[in-house]
């Protein structure tokens, strides 16, 4: 797994080249304009992890770079913690090719360590307080996936020297003292494939339906489908400009006031929310075991209240 160099760095060519087709004097000059000089060596480097992280980078006829690329849960990530570098000036602790200055927040300094620890293949410690009690514990973890919705960040790692050596979810928030250390044999991320597939393909942390016992007679595994919603006029540009997944899709399919939306998620416990949070803005379509069981479940769960 390639290594990231300079995340600032990346940042600043991937969000020059979404707008802008240059040559490669170009956009040195460009770079030059914020005071990052590079090597030719060390851009070359810069797009292939570019590439590795999913950009489709274009290189035109006039031997013009450009980035056009669908989202991939990679981006996404890269996107958010960038944008939560420039709102809170996380750049300014992004100091050199192999220093990070670690302020104690987690706006300030906990994700792009994380980031950059999952993308070296480093392992990281940390103080992680339990959610229910004030119990911490001491953790020393491969970082496998990071992950935000609503606002809320998670970590899929896997534990290091434990007794329960398992693939578990971290919220970041809890998590404290986080330092680098050694990188992690890579056959870590092999054998947890799935569960890193299974985790970038639901909202949030919460447990699969299939996992969840009211619903287990609707959802017998835990199986990423095309979930189909339609989305009011009035609430589609909101969910335009924050989408809740990478997956999202909104089509040109509409019927009255309401437009279809698609994604690829595992249904859990989270997207019954969202759904139901949004109600009279958004229908479940599809699946129809999704649909079904909302309406049996919440239907007895109303009545037992009212």
């Amino acid at each position: 797994m390639k290594s990231y160099p300079n995340l600032s760095r990346l940042i600043l060519i991937i969000d020059i080249l979404k707008r802008n087709r240059l040559t490669k004097a170009k956009l040195k000059d460009r770079l030059e304009n914020f005071d990052v000089y590079v090597s030719e060596k060390t851009l070359q480097r810069d797009f292939n992890i570019i590439k590795d992280l999913g950009y489709d980078l274009i290189l035109n006829n006039s031997y013009e770079l450009s980035i056009e690329n669908d989202i991939t849960h990679e981006i996404d990530i890269l996107n958010k913690v960038k944008d939560q570098m420039n709102s809170n000036g996380l750049h300014q602790f992004i100091t050199d090719e192999n220093t990070l200055q670690t302020p104690p927040t987690i706006s300030s300094g906990i994700l792009p360590t994380i980031l950059k620890s999952i993308t070296n293949r480093l392992s990281i410690s940390f103080v992680y307080q339990s959610f229910n009690s004030n119990h911490k514990s001491s953790r020393h973890v491969a970082p496998l996936v990071l992950k935000e919705y609503n606002g809320q960040w998670h970590l899929l790692a896997f534990e290091l020297y434990s007794d329960d050596p398992i693939a578990k979810v971290f919220g970041c928030d809890r998590i404290n003292s986080l330092s680098t250390q050694e990188q992690f044999e890579i056959n870590l991320i092999d054998k947890n494939k799935q569960k890193i597939i299974d985790f970038k393909n639901t909202l949030g942390a919460s447990m699969p339906l299939s996992e969840w016992e009211p619903s287990k007679p609707y959802f017998k595994a835990p199986t990423t489908e095309t979930i189909i919603i339609e989305v009011k006029d009035n609430y589609l540009p909101y969910l335009k400009n924050n989408p809740i997944h990478y997956s999202q899709h909104i089509s040109n399919e509409k019927e009255g006031e309401f437009t279809k939306v698609h994604f690829k998620l595992i249904p859990n416990l989270e997207l019954i929310k969202f759904i139901l949070a949004q109600q009279g803005d958004i229908k479940i379509i599809e699946p129809v075991n999704l649909k079904k069981f909302i309406r049996e479940y919440y239907k007895n769960l109303i009545s037992d209240i009212t």
